[in-house]
């Protein structure tokens, strides 16, 4: 599975990356917003892992322009704040809203085929 990771830290970035690519699957990491727009126009993954904040612009964006593209893909949501208006916004896209710090396994088993 190809997973795009949006996220602007390098050190959590990195921890998601090396999760899932332990599990086989090929990771695509940006660190800007513009950065995974350009990548989604690219290639269509076939996930999407983003954070809500990505400089001044929301990661939400970034999903609901994926699902615009991937009906079924799969969409985890990750913040440092548990924000139930988040939740809920992750939930109409629909994806998975997860609360930093992620534990990896619950991460991990969210990708799993």
């Amino acid at each position: 599975m190809h997973i795009l990771i949006l996220e602007d830290d390098p050190g959590v970035s990195g921890l998601y990356a090396n999760a899932l690519q332990g599990d086989g699957h090929r990771v695509s990491v940006c660190a800007s917003f513009e950065e995974g727009r350009k990548a989604l126009r690219q290639v269509v993954p076939d996930a999407l892992l983003t954070d809500v904040r990505v400089g001044s612009y929301n990661g939400l964006q970034l999903a609901l322009m994926f699902r615009s593209v991937s009906e079924n893909g799969t969409i985890v949501v990750v913040s440092g704040h548990g924000d139930p208006v988040i939740a809920d916004e992750a939930k109409r896209i629909p994806a998975t809203f997860l609360v930093k710090p992620v534990d990896l396994s619950a991460l991990r088993s969210k990708f799993a085929q």
